[in-house]
């Protein structure tokens, strides 16, 4: 579980990062980032009802939760960052989601 400090909680902060935050995409996630003035980085993650039932949902929130607690000392700066599953899912592995995760932060210049 990511310290409450690195959670992204309020609406209205999602909506700011959707709306001012730069995106990019990837083969099974979206990620949106957006500067912050707090000093370190805030995560959020976003599966849609689209993509199962509840329990796989949760599935993949914890597992992308996983690969950020794993990677979250070589994301530079300070950054709000949401994370947003795609509904085309089939045949993803935990091993292709975080690939996918590394290559579009790569991509953006965090690590």
């Amino acid at each position: 579980m990511l310290k409450r400090e690195l959670r992204i909680n309020k609406s209205g902060d999602y909506k700011l990062v959707y709306e001012k935050g730069k995106k990019f995409s990837g083969r099974y996630i979206i990620v949106y980032i957006k500067e912050n003035n707090l000093g370190h980085n805030r995560f959020g993650f976003v599966v849609s009802k689209k993509i199962g039932n509840a329990v796989v949902r949760n599935r993949i929130k914890r597992q992308l939760r996983a690969i950020i607690n794993e990677e979250k000392n070589r994301i530079k700066g300070s950054f709000d960052i949401v994370i947003i599953c795609r509904h085309n899912l089939e045949g993803y592995t935990f091993s292709l989601l975080h690939k996918d995760v590394m290559k579009i932060f790569k991509k953006a210049g965090l690590n």
